[in-house]
């Protein structure tokens, strides 16, 4: 929305709960992404095209619990072109996360397919609110097992990344509106070009 800075939108969500996140790039320019409570995204290295990826690239899953301390996701690989999908050559797999006591467990909870699963490293990345996240490493197909901090922890983490995040906003360099932008370049290259 032009004029309108990034954190001063008001947004209106469905019920339930979001917590906000981003990639360390916090910029009025960008977009803020939320998640919604009770999912688990996966998330892999950047790529330009699927050629690029490798099986045993590293993994990464953004958390957001639900009310009820609970998320699911799935993650679906194959070779990224053909039909070999159809005879069974994939990877489904599903993520769950669970709080108990204190200690939110990340694990797969079901495969399909007939691929093994890679050997790599994941990250489980559990969004606490506020951009505030909770990192823990292991290999992917292992359980995982992040030991949450206390709610004065959590509340103090929370803050700690607000005044990050709001430092990062007012820091940053804004991108100008076209129409504040001088000259009309790209008439004059097409010009030069036509010439």
């Amino acid at each position: 929305m032009r004029g309108q800075e990034l954190d001063k939108l008001d947004c209106t969500f469905p019920k339930g709960i979001w917590p906000r996140f981003d990639f360390d790039d916090s910029h009025p320019d960008l977009p803020a992404l939320y998640l919604q409570g009770g999912s688990i995204i996966p998330l892999g290295p950047p790529h330009q095209h699927v050629g690029e990826a490798n099986p045993s690239d590293d993994l990464t899953l953004l958390v957001a619990l639900d009310e009820h301390g609970k998320a699911e996701g799935v993650l679906f690989e194959d070779v990224g072109d053909g039909y070999e999908f159809t005879r069974g050559e994939y990877l489904l797999t599903h993520y769950v996360a669970e709080l108990r006591s204190s200690v939110v467990t990340v694990r797969v909870s079901k495969t399909e397919g007939l691929w093994k699963r890679p050997k790599r490293r994941l990250h489980v990345q559990l969004l606490l609110g506020g951009g505030a996240k909770l990192d823990m490493g292991g290999m992917d197909g292992e359980v995982l097992q992040i030991m949450m901090p206390s709610q004065e922890e959590v509340n103090k983490l929370v803050s700690t990344t607000e005044k990050h995040y709001r430092t990062s906003l007012e820091s940053a360099k804004r991108i100008p509106d076209v129409e504040e932008v001088s000259g009309q370049r790209g008439v004059e290259l097409s010009g030069l070009l036509l010439n």
